[in-house]
């Protein structure tokens, strides 16, 4: 019931049509990559082109999300915004032009224009809930937010590939990524423009810490709390990094699962079944992810994420015991309801320790791990699929949720101290804001 009600807050804060619009310009993102890879290949007729083709798009999201983060950051997201949907949705048309029109040179740069420019509505609408709840004083439903929007996430790249397969069927390749452009300009510019898109921060000019000497020892140790909590406006790079690497670790067991999904699913001589089994973990991820809202406040973010790491552990370690379709389908659901509360975590963590002023840049930094740990996991396993068949793939995520809880145990102690710094930043500013005076951050 509290997580219900949980949710009910968060359509009360935005209005349900938001909701509805962030899924739908999702949805593009989800669709480029199997898009291009139908594409390439009805063209050409070559795995190996639509795999270079797929890749170019894979580097241009991994270079361009860090990319468009910072400028939201810098610029605000309507700007942003407007700007990546006008040049994606054309990069999507200009691909089915190149590839139909026989302008092969042009393909694999038009690719990683497309995942370059692609609108970052996931990360960047966690950035506005947590503008959203820390407004009202709410952010203990920040990990609430995040576990929708993993929701979300799951939902929308299950939706994605069965709308380029539906579109496929229509007889003309070039129809998925025709879709995607039309609904980047449908939803995504919609997004940008919505009325939840944040202001713009900037950090006050005065060192925190100076201003807090003129003020009295008081003034003094909450400017030290609000520096240490990284809401000064500057990048906390160490910490950053490491949850990049956090979040790089579950990109690695999904690119891992889906190749040894593929190797699996061949050896059995079934496979069109790969892609019906490895949906079914999206299925488990997005309950499971719903499912975190009834976790209590009392375990904070910290404490989620080191747990959320030991139950990937497990789940992964589940994939080893795939021998038959039933024995495969229940090890994904097992792997899915146990990855969605550390993709979870990992955003939440970042959503409460970043500098507001850098949320943008952080969220799509995080976003990129994701992205090129799948890319990672992906081509490792693909080795050791071809060396000892698919239990050398599934041994893959197993590994990389182990080295993922060795880095939680380590950075576990460090990432409580912030916390705890940002729960005094917090109570810092809410005691000036009583009392009249400004807070640390101001809306351009």
């Amino acid at each position: 019931m509290a997580a219900r009600a949980s949710y009910r807050d968060l359509v009360r804060i935005t209005g349900p049509w938001f909701l509805v619009l962030a899924f739908l310009a999702r949805l593009p993102a989800a669709m480029g990559p199997l898009g291009v890879i139908t594409l390439v290949v009805a063209a050409t007729g070559s795995y190996g082109t639509a795999g270079l083709a797929a890749a170019a798009y894979g580097i241009g999201a991994a270079l361009g999300g860090p990319v468009a983060g910072t400028l939201a950051d810098r610029f605000g997201q309507r700007a942003v915004g407007l700007a990546t949907a006008v040049v994606d949705a054309a990069a999507y048309a200009a691909l089915v032009l190149a590839v139909t029109g026989g302008l092969p040179a042009a393909v694999l740069p038009l690719a990683a224009l497309a995942g370059f420019a692609m609108p970052q509505v996931g990360p960047l609408v966690r950035v506005r809930w947590a503008v959203l709840l820390g407004d009202r004083g709410r952010q203990r439903q920040l990990p609430t937010a995040m576990a929708y929007e993993g929701a979300v996430d799951e939902a929308s790249f299950l939706a994605g590939p069965a709308l380029v397969g539906i579109l496929a069927l229509s007889g003309w390749a070039g129809a998925p990524l025709l879709v995607a452009s039309a609904l980047t300009v449908l939803a995504a510019v919609p997004f940008a423009l919505h009325r939840t898109v944040p202001p713009v921060l900037r950090a006050p000019r005065v060192a925190p810490a100076k201003a807090g000497l003129a003020a009295g020892p008081a003034a003094a140790e909450r400017a030290r709390a609000a520096e240490r909590a990284g809401s000064g406006g500057r990048m906390p790079f160490t910490r950053v990094a490491v949850l990049v690497a956090a979040m790089s670790v579950i990109g690695v067991v999904f690119g891992a699962t889906q190749t040894g999904v593929t190797a699996f699913a061949d050896s059995l001589g079934s496979p069109g079944s790969a892609g019906l089994i490895y949906a079914v973990l999206g299925v488990g991820s997005a309950l499971a992810g719903l499912a975190v809202a009834w976790l209590p406040e009392s375990l904070g973010p910290v404490s989620r994420y080191v747990w959320s790491a030991a139950a990937l552990v497990a789940g992964t370690a589940a994939l080893l015991f795939a021998h038959s379709t039933p024995t495969a389908l229940a090890a994904v659901v097992v792997l899915g309801v146990t990855a969605a509360p550390y993709l979870i975590s990992g955003y939440a963590l970042a959503g409460r320790l970043c500098p507001p002023s850098r949320a943008g840049m952080v969220m799509t930094l995080l976003a990129s791990g994701v992205v090129a740990g799948v890319s990672l996991g992906a081509a490792v396993a693909g080795k050791l699929a071809d060396a000892y068949g698919y239990r050398g793939a599934f041994a893959v995520p197993l590994v990389a949720a182990a080295l993922g809880l060795l880095l939680a145990a380590l950075i576990g102690p460090g990432l409580r101290r912030a916390v705890r710094a940002a729960d005094r930043a917090d109570a810092a500013t809410a005691a000036q804001a009583a009392a009249g005076r400004h807070p640390a951050l101001t809306a351009a």
